[in-house]
C-alpha cells in the first residue's frame, strides 16, 4: 500500500494546485501537519457530495437486483450492497485530513470529533459487509489469468482494452454496467464515469469468476482516501463510508444528532439517478437500457433477470437482437410505441 507522510511534505509535492491556507478547518487538529492536507481537500473549490448507495427497491423494479447482487456475492461483497447513509461535511473532510493506514501492522489511525481513533483493517472490511479473510490486496500484483484485454473483448464484443479511451458506457450487459456504476459511486468515489480504469475493470472480473479473487475493501478505500488528498482535483463522494465507519461498532459515533452540515444531493442510486446519469431513460413501454448513448433495451427484461454471472455468453446481449429506433432519423423519442423484442436462445 502507502504510507502517509508523517511531515506532509510528501503529499503536497503534488499538491500544486493549493495556494496558501484555506480558512481554519471547523474542526481541532491534533496533528498541525495536517494542515496542509486539508488545505488541499479544500482546494479549488471541491465540495464534498452524498455517496450513492444502491437502492434495491430501484434496481428490483428494473430486473437487475438479482444480477447485480449475484456479482457482488463472487466476490464476497453481497452485504455491501445493503448499506446506506447520509454523508456529513465536517467528519468527512477531517477524516480525510488525519487517517494514516499501517501497512505492517494491517491497522488504520485517524481522528474523528476530535479524538484519534484505530481500527484493524479487518475490523473495516466486516462493518463494510466486506470479506476479511483470503483477500486480493490492491498492492498485490495482477493475478497472471487476467488479462484486461481478452476480458474486455468479451463483455463489449470489441478488442483492445485502453485505461484512457475505453468507456464504461461500452458495457453491454445492464447487471455488468450497474455493478461498475455502484462501485463508481461507492469505494471508488467519482461522479462522472468516462473511462473505465483498469482496476475497476478487475473487480469486474472477479465478479465473474468461480472461486476468483475477493478484492480487499480496506486496501482499495485507503489508497482512494490517501489519492482524494494528494492527487484527485474533483468533489468528494466517499464520504458516506467514513459515516459507515463511525457509525458502526465499535465506535457507534451518532453523527446524525450533532449540528454537522449534510452534503448536497441524494444518497440514493435509485431511478432518478440513473436517468440523470443517462444509464436509462422512459419511455411508453417502460424504462429503456442506454447503450453506447442509444436506447437498447427495455427493462425489466427476462433474459437480464436471468443473468448468471460466470457463464461468459450471458455478458453481452443475444447477437440477433437488434434494438427498436424510429424509421424516421433513427433517433429514439420517448413517446414511440416499441414491441416488445423476442429473444432466440441458439
Amino acid at each position: 500500500m502507502f504510507k502517509r507522510a508523517k511531515t506532509g511534505t510528501g503529499a503536497t509535492s503534488s499538491k500544486g494546485g493549493s495556494k496558501g491556507k484555506s480558512k481554519d478547518p471547523p474542526f481541532r487538529l491534533l496533528n498541525r501537519e495536517d494542515r496542509k492536507t486539508y488545505d488541499f481537500l479544500v482546494s479549488n473549490k471541491r465540495q464534498v457530495k452524498s455517496t450513492k448507495f444502491l437502492h434495491r427497491e430501484s434496481f428490483a423494479s428494473l430486473g437487475v437486483l438479482d444480477g447485480v447482487q449475484a456479482l457482488f456475492n463472487n466476490i464476497g461483497w453481497g452485504q455491501f450492497l445493503h448499506n446506506r447513509a447520509a454523508t456529513y461535511v465536517e467528519p468527512t473532510l477531517e477524516f480525510l485530513t488525519t487517517f494514516n493506514p499501517e501497512e505492517e501492522a494491517q491497522t488504520v489511525t485517524f481522528q474523528i470529533l476530535g479524538e484519534k481513533r484505530s481500527l484493524p483493517h479487518r475490523v473495516v472490511n466486516a462493518l463494510m459487509g466486506a470479506p476479511v479473510d483470503n483477500l486480493y490486496y490492491q498492492q498485490d500484483p495482477w493475478p497472471g489469468n487476467f488479462n484486461e484485454h481478452y476480458f474486455w473483448q468479451q463483455i463489449i464484443n470489441e478488442p483492445q482494452y485502453s485505461s484512457s479511451s475505453s468507456k464504461a458506457s461500452s458495457i453491454i450487459h445492464p447487471c455488468l454496467r450497474l455493478a461498475h456504476r455502484v462501485l463508481t459511486c461507492t469505494i471508488f468515489s467519482r461522479s462522472e464515469v468516462g473511462q473505465i480504469s483498469k482496476a475497476e475493470l478487475f473487480f469486474l472480473w472477479c465478479m465473474t469468476r468461480e472461486n476468483g479473487p475477493r478484492p480487499d475493501f480496506a486496501s482499495f478505500f485507503f489508497t482512494k482516501c490517501y489519492n482524494l488528498t494528494t492527487m484527485d482535483k474533483g468533489d468528494i463522494f466517499i464520504g458516506g463510508l467514513i459515516t459507515l465507519i463511525a457509525s458502526r461498532p465499535p465506535l457507534q459515533l451518532h453523527l446524525s444528532t450533532l449540528p454537522f452540515k449534510k452534503a448536497s444531493g441524494s444518497s440514493s442510486l435509485d431511478g432518478n439517478a440513473l436517468r440523470r446519469m443517462q444509464l436509462i431513460l422512459d419511455s411508453v413501454v417502460g424504462p429503456m437500457w442506454i447503450l453506447d448513448n442509444q436506447p437498447y433495451l427495455i427493462l425489466p427484461h427476462e433474459y437480464i433477470g436471468s443473468f448468471e454471472p460466470t457463464d461468459p455468453d450471458q455478458w453481452i446481449i443475444p447477437s440477433d437482437y437488434t434494438p427498436p429506433v424510429d424509421d424516421e432519423d433513427d433517433q429514439f423519442h420517448p413517446a414511440q410505441q416499441f414491441a416488445e423484442p423476442q429473444f432466440h436462445p441458439a
